[in-house]
């Protein structure tokens, strides 16, 4: 299992654009049964990166995308709550055109122990 630790850590810190170079490493080098796990977490993470440089449509559009390959990896996968994940990734998306948006609804990446 490949340590994603530090991945987390930039993503849980908010700079979304390390936390997807770091990921999308991952990505190009994971196993195929993988990948799309990994793949999802750079478009969350991208779609987090547009989010608080103002571009709406970019993170709506990534996180829409990053969400549903998380989804297929569902309730779990390499120790992520990707349930969790997910559902905090949906509230954002539904309220991205809103003005209800605050900092504390950007997600965090929590683990299962």
């Amino acid at each position: 299992m490949i340590d994603i630790s530090d991945g987390i850590a930039l993503f849980n810190e908010c700079d979304f654009f390390a936390a997807h170079d770091f990921f999308e490493d991952i990505w190009m080098e994971a196993e195929q049964d993988e990948k799309e796990f990994f793949q999802g977490l750079v478009q969350i993470s991208v779609g987090c990166y547009h989010l608080i440089c103002g571009n709406l449509k970019g993170a709506k559009s990534q996180l829409s995308k990053g969400k549903t390959k998380l989804t297929k990896f569902e309730p779990d996968f390499y120790e992520v709550n990707l349930s969790s994940l997910n559902n905090k990734v949906e509230l954002l998306i539904n309220n991205i055109y809103s003005s209800k948006i605050i900092k504390q609804e950007i997600p965090i990446i929590e683990l299962i122990y």
